[in-house]
């Protein structure tokens, strides 16, 4: 499948080399910003340049299109791209408000076109045993997830600390909620949270999520603070501790009854290549909406996201 790349900053560079372990490979990029001696450029002649994004889209090669621009860029492209009948694997989050996600399915059913929220989490292997090893530790009663960094380094131009798109809750809040629903379906019925909040720009962020069986989820999340990143699930009869859980490649089972179980994950490519390989297989079998990471989970998500920002209690 021939993809096309819409913007080529960080995580773009990561894509190009998982897609190497796909059946996927990389046909165009549109970017305004790279330079023809750019070293990927360099290793992959053939690749076409594009600094008109819609230009690409007309292009008849063009299988798939990867969105990989700054957030608040994501909406107009995945509708521009649909509109052209050309499937979307968009970085998350997938738009910025949850309304949005009803005028981005409206868009997918028109067109018959798929769109997909590249929350890779959900797409490896790890997470799918993990799902079943619920089981173990059953009925879960706490869940905490982390996803805590320090990027006060980076330019100030960042789309980070730009207050329409930036912060912590719009940038990698969708990991720790994602994961957090994912564990977890029952209904919300409290939320608590405190942020710290620096020129409108949410700096830090931890909520606690009370579920209607009772479960209690610890959500929190930084670009101000560094911290070892780890979910941790306990339930009536164990623990499940997940180092990376945004990237499952190993975790701890504990139960109750003393035995220890330790799960490996190993994978081709790297984190994000399995969700490539499902986004191909939803394209040939002509799917419009993944079974794996839908757009009622991607609104779920971005509903939580905004309810936390409203409930917060300013450190």
């Amino acid at each position: 499948m021939n993809f096309g790349i819409i913007g080529f900053g960080r995580i773009a560079r990561k894509f190009v080399q998982s897609i190497e372990a796909t059946q996927g490979v990389v046909s165009a990029i549109g970017s305004r910003s790279m330079t023809l001696d750019d070293p990927y450029l360099k290793k992959h002649p053939q690749i076409k340049i594009y600094r008109d994004y819609e230009q690409m889209l007309c292009d008849s090669d063009i299988e798939a299109v990867y969105i990989a621009l700054p957030h608040k860029f994501h909406k107009k492209w995945i509708l521009k791209a649909l509109d052209h009948h050309v499937p979307v694997l968009c970085e998350k989050p997938l738009v910025l408000f949850a309304e949005e996600v009803e005028e981005v399915r409206q868009k997918m059913r028109e067109t018959k076109t798929l769109c997909v929220e590249a929350l890779k989490t959900k797409f490896n292997d790890g997470y799918d045993q993990l799902k079943k090893d619920l089981e173990k530790i059953a009925p879960v009663q706490k869940i905490y997830a982390n996803f805590c960094s320090d990027s006060l380094d980076m330019p100030k131009t960042c789309f980070l600390f730009d207050p329409q798109q930036g912060g912590a809750l719009n940038d990698i809040g969708s990991y720790i909620l994602g994961f957090i629903l994912g564990i977890e379906t029952s209904e919300i019925v409290d939320v608590k949270s405190e942020q710290k909040m620096v020129d409108e720009i949410n700096y830090y962020f931890k909520a606690e999520i009370t579920f209607a069986d009772g479960c209690l989820a610890t959500a929190e999340g930084a670009i101000d603070r560094k911290k070892k990143r780890m979910a941790i699930i306990e339930g009536q009869n164990g623990t499940i501790e997940i180092p990376d859980y945004n990237r499952i490649m190993d975790y701890k089972i504990e139960q109750k009854d003393g035995v220890v179980i330790h799960r490996h994950f190993p994978f081709d490519g790297n984190d994000m290549t399995k969700e490539i390989e499902d986004f191909i297989k939803d394209v040939e079998e002509g799917n419009i909406e993944s079974k794996k990471h839908s757009m009622d989970d991607t609104k779920a998500i971005l509903t939580l996201s905004a309810y936390i920002a409203s409930k917060k209690k300013r450190s």
